[in-house]
């Protein structure tokens, strides 16, 4: 992922002091570990969980994201006050910093929204005491934002010209009720639902249709996740009529009660997905993973797993499962 930041802005949200203090000054982008922080959250809105769509094109949102470029400064603290408007009314919703930034990627112009909930942590406090000597000071200091490894805990990033997004949100308390807030009353637009929402979907059908005739859950998981890579490799999003004739091969009365059911539990297609997020779908669900009743725990790259001649799953005769792991030339142990 090629970002090239051009402007970003700090917005402080301690809900303690009240109303949010706005920055009028971006922060320096000539610093290296300011541009790698702000780079590493960006890459972080891309993932499984990130809802995707496009923001309705008369929205105030759509409309201060298409003035981004000529007054930034002026668009970040309009778009941190629509923001705040909704999050001050919720209960429980954290104190936090919020970072808006402008960004270029593939040649296309983009706006990112991140926020970052403060947490506690303990530091020093170089001090004196009442006779002039000097005391360190064990202290909380309640502001701490996350590392740069970590995802921001929630955000979302806009193409200026498309007005397609992805959104990472969370759930907060709003006049006693627990409900998202950002894609219905910050961006005012729809989401389609995550690749993760619907994995878990199309998952949870196939291993109900799967029992009723007397599919193995493992055979079905196996089965779906080779589907999932299929798809997301030869068309970038989910078919569910290619994932019910994988899943369920030879069988057209499982796949028909599949795909009926899928679109009955509320499916709806997430269309194609970016580049970033089909990179971290193939890894994810590249995989198989195993829990035996025994305690032992295997990762099985999808290709070796239907494989019987790299690993074979044996029914005895007692109604246990023998698992063979086959033409193994090395082991080796990890700490």
């Amino acid at each position: 992922m090629d970002i090239r930041l051009k402007q970003a802005i700090l917005h402080v949200v301690d809900r303690e002091l009240g109303d949010p203090v706005v920055s009028q000054v971006g922060l320096d982008l000539t610093s290296v570990f300011v541009r790698d922080y702000l780079t590493k959250k960006i890459e972080k809105l891309s993932s499984e969980k990130a809802k995707t769509g496009t923001l309705v094109p008369t929205s105030t949102m759509a409309t201060l994201v298409k003035t981004s470029e000529d007054n930034f400064t002026t668009m970040s603290q309009e778009m941190v006050a629509k923001w705040y408007e909704v999050y001050q009314t919720s209960e429980d919703a954290p104190s936090a910093d919020v970072i808006v930034a402008l960004f270029e990627q593939d040649e296309q112009l983009n706006v990112a929204f991140l926020k970052l909930n403060y947490h506690q942590a303990y530091t020093h406090l170089v001090n004196t005491d009442g006779q002039g000597q000097l005391a360190n000071e064990l202290i909380v200091h309640k502001s701490i934002l996350a590392g740069k490894t970590q995802k921001a805990d929630e955000g979302f990033r806009i193409n200026v010209t498309d007005l397609s997004f992805e959104l990472d949100e969370k759930k907060y308390t709003f006049s006693g009720d627990r409900a998202f807030y950002l894609s219905t009353k910050v961006i005012e637009s729809e989401p389609l639902p995550s690749l993760e929402e619907n994995v878990k979907l199309v998952t949870k059908t196939a291993k109900k249709i799967g029992k009723n005739f007397d599919v193995p859950d493992r055979e079905i998981v196996a089965n779906v996740k080779e589907a999932i890579q299929e798809n997301i490799e030869e068309h970038s999003s989910l078919d569910t009529q290619q994932i019910a004739q994988k899943v369920f091969k030879d069988n057209p009365t499982a796949q028909t009660d599949f795909k009926e059911t899928v679109v009955e539990k509320g499916y709806i297609d997430q269309g194609p997905m970016s580049n970033e997020i089909k990179e971290i779908a193939t890894k994810k669900y590249g995989k198989q993973k195993l829990k035996l009743s025994n305690g032992i725990e295997l990762i099985v790259p999808l290709d070796v797993y239907q494989d019987s001649n790299l690993i074979e799953f044996i029914n005895n005769p007692d109604g246990t499962i023998s698992v063979t792991i086959k033409n193994v030339e090395d082991v080796i142990s990890k700490l």
